[in-house]
Parts: structure tokens; C-alpha cells; sequence
């Protein structure tokens, strides 16, 4: 199995692990909390999915917490 991980600052990453040709294993990790999804080869390059995590990475990533 192939994986790559992104450490996206000190609470977030983001995994992604080939399990076989056409599957693929990702877990999102945000501030604590544990995602993990079962995708295609064609829905991990095109999943409306992917947009809510950038979505949602950016808001928690990028959010002023004073």
C-alpha cells in the first residue's frame, strides 16, 4: 500500500492510503476529530466531499482565535 500524509499545522493532517488499484483509504484529522472515508480512484480526484474538506480546513486553519 502506498500513503502519503500532510501535516497541515499541529492538530491537522490529512492521509490518504492506496489500498488497491481503484480504492483509496482517507483520513481526515481536524482538531482532534477522526474522519475516515472509503473512496474510488474517481471520487477522491472529483468527490464534491474533497471541497467541503478544503472548506472546512480553511475556516478551522485560518480562523483568528483571539
Amino acid at each position: 500500500m502506498k500513503s502519503v500524509n500532510f501535516q497541515l499545522d499541529h492538530h491537522n493532517s490529512l492521509e490518504i492510503t492506496q489500498i488497491n488499484d481503484q480504492l483509496y483509504e482517507m483520513r481526515l484529522s481536524v482538531n482532534g476529530s477522526i474522519s475516515i472515508f472509503y473512496l474510488t480512484r474517481e471520487q477522491l480526484c472529483t468527490d464534491s466531499r474533497i471541497e467541503a474538506f478544503q472548506d472546512r480546513l480553511s475556516s478551522d486553519l485560518f480562523t483568528d482565535n483571539k
